[in-house]
């Protein structure tokens, strides 16, 4: 494992953070399927189990005017793949030249939702508390601090009233957890400024906490690493390919960002969150945490556990209050289901279980990139209507 990132990567990394990243374009087609992305930082490897292969639809229920419509307007902001998969299988795929299947790409957040989904496991597994527990029963150095009265729930739906640090206002804490060569102690560091529960704000430093509890539940069972862990409980046993994370000085893992795959990767992702934790026969996760975690929260009927839903509908999704970012939706979504992953600045996998479908869309950061056309240009192909 390469943990001594260089000044140029270290730098990339920054701009990842304060939302100048180039996105995934930021690869060479002399090394097919290993992004340059991997070269930005110290990475450590998902071991895969041997890639399932994604079965492919005879006669696609998606017209193909429709898939040609979700490409142009992708590429119109930068797109470097499109897949759609309906009832688990793929009806389209694309890609910008010399990009291909085989492609890995920046993910930036979307990492957050796979966090809440080896966190099911975990609490499954006995490695982390149930969600309504105190988080502190997983991270001995807040046993006895306040924070650790705060539940495990409020950091996983971003309301642990922590301190929200900003990078648009240079503010020191903010790069360090991000950037800094030990993001963990960052992270324990920070302060509370609100009551659990009361105010959503999308925070990096939740996220590492979650990953934080589990690093200790995975080390007091002698389980081994997260990476090991998220190749054991989810990875393989959907079926994907190996992957890189984006790792510190210290080797812990960036949980909040810097998880590497694959469009079709992350299109088995969506397929498991839309088969409610199902990969065939096998029951990968409890149903019920895929319904916990897809269901509105309390701070924020748009979020749930690390995931974004498409209901209610606001023109302008924000972050948080602070955040100078806002995310376009210029119309509601033709289905009141959808749930998605959000990565900076367009990449998504947004899951609509009552039409079968499971988009993937990658490609360059793009704060223009609105949440609305690619689904509802599906959902219209295939017989959907304002509702």
């Amino acid at each position: 494992m390469n943990r001594k990132p260089s000044i140029i990567r270290t730098f990339a990394l920054v701009a990842l953070a304060a939302g100048l990243a180039a996105g995934a374009r930021a690869q060479t087609p002399t090394q097919p399927g290993i992004a340059e992305v991997d070269k930005l930082a110290a990475i450590a490897a998902v071991p895969g189990c041997g890639e399932r292969a994604l079965p492919v639809a005879k006669k696609p229920t998606l017209p193909a005017a429709a898939f040609a419509e979700m490409k142009r307007y992708s590429d119109s902001v930068g797109g470097v793949g499109l897949l759609v998969l309906r009832d688990g299988r793929i009806e389209h795929e694309a890609y910008a030249a010399p990009y291909g299947p085989a492609t890995r790409t920046m993910s930036h957040s979307m990492h957050k939702s796979v966090v809440a989904l080896v966190a099911g496991a975990a609490i499954r597994d006995g490695l982390l508390p149930p969600v309504d527990r105190p988080v502190g029963e997983a991270i001995p150095a807040w046993k006895d601090d306040s924070r650790g009265r705060i539940p495990l729930r409020s950091f996983l739906t971003m309301s642990s009233g922590l301190k929200l640090y900003s990078a648009a206002r240079r503010e020191p804490e903010a790069q360090r957890l991000m950037m800094g060569p030990d993001i963990e102690a960052v992270a324990l560091a920070n302060p509370v400024e609100a009551p659990p529960d009361g105010v959503f704000k999308y925070n990096n430093a939740n996220t590492q906490i979650v990953g934080t509890a589990l690093l200790r539940g995975l080390a007091a069972k002698g389980r081994g690493d997260y990476a090991r862990y998220l190749s054991d409980a989810l990875w393989c046993p959907v079926g994907n390919a190996p992957a890189t994370l984006w790792v510190d000085d210290k080797g812990t893992p960036r949980f909040y960002a810097g998880l590497q795959a694959t469009a079709r990767d992350w299109a088995r992702i969506g397929q498991l969150v839309l088969d409610r934790g199902r990969v065939g026969r096998r029951q990968v996760l409890p149903a019920d945490w895929i319904a916990a975690m897809t269901a509105p929260s309390k701070a924020n009927p748009q979020y749930g556990y690390q995931v974004w839903r498409g209901t209610p509908w606001t023109a302008q999704r924000a972050y948080s209050a602070e955040s100078p970012i806002r995310v376009p939706h210029k119309e509601a979504y033709l289905a009141d289901d959808v749930v998605f992953f959000d990565g900076f600045g367009g990449q998504r996998v947004y899951v609509v279980p009552s039409s079968k479908l499971v988009i993937v869309r990658t490609g360059e950061a793009n704060l223009a990139f609105d949440d609305s056309i690619l689904v509802n240009a599906a959902l219209r192909g295939l017989g959907r209507s304002a509702r």
